[in-house]
């Protein structure tokens, strides 16, 4: 590798935060929980294609996800070999990298110009995965299982189509109301509910950082 003079370096390195940021902006505004877009209980991040160590994080996340996040998208590396451009992982077990189920991380390979050449992710924390109780904290809990639906690295994006399959599978397991039932369309006449719109606006950051991430690849030094 080149050597980078240390002006260039900070030049990269805040456009790499600026781009985390924007994520973080963009789940903000995206996001039907108040948990997210007002409790601020949400990270974006841009990790290493090898190892998965923090490249950059934006700076309107939750400082704990610094620690974490990078486990989740080393454990997304280790179980997962087919991967294609517009895929998007999906996991919450806190045995690969999570905190509790709650928190559900989204972990999107970034290519450009075919090349794969690191890792976008972002942490959520959903209203609710199931569980013996509404929201999952559980005082009597004593396995995992019983605070909600607990996933491994899965595939809800293959190669920009979503996979309906896992995520009714995830609406299911929710006891937020979602879009459609009679509860919801007296809460939320004209927007989804909680349920649905966890997962969509956690996807939702995937344009915003794709985008801005393949501008700070145009611009960077040759490698």
């Amino acid at each position: 590798m080149n050597a980078i003079d240390p002006v260039t370096l900070v030049v990269v390195q805040n456009g790499l935060q600026q781009v985390a940021s924007e994520m973080d902006l963009t789940f903000e505004r995206a996001a039907f929980s108040p948990v997210i877009s007002e409790g601020f209980d949400r990270s974006d991040g841009i990790y290493d294609r090898d190892t998965g160590d923090v490249i950059a994080q934006g700076e309107l996340g939750l400082p704990i996800f610094v620690g974490v996040m990078q486990f989740t998208t080393r454990a997304v590396i280790e179980q997962k070999r087919d991967v294609m451009d517009g895929d998007v992982f999906l996991v919450n077990d806190p045995y690969c990298g999570g905190t509790h189920l709650m928190d559900v991380k989204m972990v999107k390979p970034f290519f450009y110009r075919g090349r794969h050449w690191a890792w976008l992710a972002n942490t959520g924390h959903w209203p609710d995965t199931g569980g013996a109780v509404p929201g999952g904290f559980s005082t009597r809990a004593t396995e995992v299982q019983q605070e909600g639906l607990r996933l491994p690295p899965v595939k809800l994006f293959r190669a920009g189509q979503m996979d309906d399959d896992i995520l009714q599978i995830v609406l299911a397991t929710s006891a937020c109301p979602r879009s459609g039932s009679a509860t919801s369309r007296l809460r939320w006449p004209r927007s989804p509910s909680a349920s649905d719109g966890s997962p969509r606006c956690s996807t939702a950051t995937a344009p915003t950082r794709s985008r801005r991430a393949s501008w700070s690849c145009a611009g960077a030094p040759s490698r």
